[in-house]
């Protein structure tokens, strides 16, 4: 199979919009972690070990997500996503580097928690690739309320990229993809009969399809907004910062 460049960024940008909802995933976990705490919390329930690592194990995830979309991203925009990008976005510069710290060193980053609330509970040290000793300031909001924001800001910053990029129209599936596919001892005898039956009309319906992926990334990206900016409402936000537990 012989694959250029341009092809593979246009592959790159139809793969972008699963990337988004893994995004929107990761987050939710994070916010749906955080909600069960607090419920936990009112209802006198103490946590078990269970519960409490799945806000790490969910952290871990949507840190990472954020790496994928900025490499993905750079697939295909011009110019590339840079970390310097991220760092100007609210908690922009702590996730880029409890990321590392998470990935790399394997840090939990979320593990304080005082009612209901996960928060990083200290600054972070560690050295870098390079051995230079980096200090990550942990934010001064509890963890729902950090994704939140750096959420809404990334999914921003992202429309604005992927707007800028104009129409793409994602690769078309051939017959010839789908013979291949059609290979694989995985798939039953009677599934390549009612194939081979239907063949002509397969093709016919493949050159009909049309998808702009980019756009529906977008779509996403705007959703994810308005979830942040819902639960970012004072009726959900009403946080405490770690200096006022001393």
């Amino acid at each position: 199979m012989s694959l250029t460049q341009d092809q593979h960024r246009i592959w790159v940008s139809s793969f972008f919009k699963s990337k988004v909802k893994e995004f929107d995933f990761c987050l939710r976990s994070v916010v749906e972690c955080c909600d069960q705490s607090m419920d936990r919390f009112h209802k006198g329930q103490q946590g078990n070990e269970q519960t409490e690592s799945r806000i790490v194990y969910a952290f871990s995830a949507f840190s990472n997500t954020v790496q994928s979309l900025k490499d993905a991203g750079s697939t295909f925009l011009k110019p590339k996503i840079a970390w310097s990008d991220i760092e100007g976005l609210r908690h922009g510069t702590f996730i880029w580097l409890s990321r590392n710290a998470a990935t790399h060193d394997g840090n939990p980053v979320i593990s304080g928690w005082t009612e209901g609330r996960y928060f990083v509970p200290k600054d972070i040290h560690r050295f870098d690739s390079s051995g230079k000793l980096i200090e990550i300031l942990a934010p001064t909001v509890d963890a729902a309320q950090f994704c939140l924001e750096f959420a809404k800001d990334f999914s921003n910053f992202l429309v604005l990229r992927l707007d800028s990029l104009g129409h793409i129209e994602a690769p078309r599936t051939s017959i010839e993809d789908i013979e291949k596919a059609l290979e694989s001892p995985m798939v039953p005898a009677f599934a390549r009969q009612l194939f081979n039956a239907q063949k002509s009309e397969i093709e016919r319906a493949l050159m009909l399809v049309k998808s702009e992926p980019t756009g529906d990334a977008i779509t996403l990206l705007r959703a994810i907004v308005t979830y942040c900016e819902t639960r970012l409402q004072p009726e959900f936000s009403s946080r405490i910062r770690p200096s006022e537990l001393l």
